[in-house]
């Protein structure tokens, strides 16, 4: 396995790089570098997955490690091909694609190259789980499940459940700070129940 390279640009034809490492040359493919655009004679480090196939052998590389993770992930999932996993991290933040899986967003997925109604449904069933595991998403998902939690927590104190939703409802996080606590939100929904 190749795993990553570190060497001189020296061909560039579209998303292809020749890249020389100790008088090799690697024919890498890389997502599009609209951002960045690379040069003959500049150096590169590459973050490299080699895919194997009857017929070929096709290194791809990207510029960040998170970049390669996507791609790897996207492979797993049937009828999601080199190609289109190579078009789909060219275009799209790495934490958002990310966020749209956990938070099963189908029509942000639906709307990525290559992808339809029924591929953004695969990709969701096929790595939402191994996602969740390795990734705490940001935004709705996270907020969600303070609010719960700390519903929960003024069901236990006593008060009923559409008392603690009604207080908890009028709190807003957005956007929710990586720092807020469950008991801050507790606090201010007692604030509002005290009233």
């Amino acid at each position: 396995m190749i795993s990553m390279l570190k060497g001189e640009v020296v061909f560039i034809a579209g998303k292809d790089l020749t890249v020389m490492v100790g008088g090799v040359g690697y024919l890498v493919h890389i997502p599009d570098t609209q951002d960045s655009p690379l040069k003959c004679g500049q150096e590169v480090l590459l973050y490299t997955a080699l895919i194997s196939r009857d017929d070929s052998l096709n290194l791809y590389g990207f510029f960040d490690p998170r970049q390669r993770e996507i791609f790897s992930l996207l492979l797993n999932v049937p009828g999601v091909g080199p190609k289109t996993a190579m078009n789909i991290v060219s275009q799209v933040d790495s934490n958002r694609l990310l966020d749209a899986v956990v938070c099963e967003d189908i029509v942000y997925l639906s709307s990525l190259p290559g992808i339809g109604k029924k591929s953004a449904q695969r990709i969701i069933f096929e790595l939402k789980e191994r996602i969740s595991k390795q990734y705490q998403p940001k935004g709705k998902v996270q907020e969600t499940n303070l609010l719960e939690d700390a519903i929960a927590a003024l069901v236990a104190l006593g008060y009923s459940e559409s008392q603690a939703r009604q207080a908890v409802s009028g709190i807003r996080l957005s956007p929710p700070k990586a720092d807020t606590r469950v008991e801050d939100i507790i606090k201010q929904a007692l604030k509002v129940l005290m009233k």
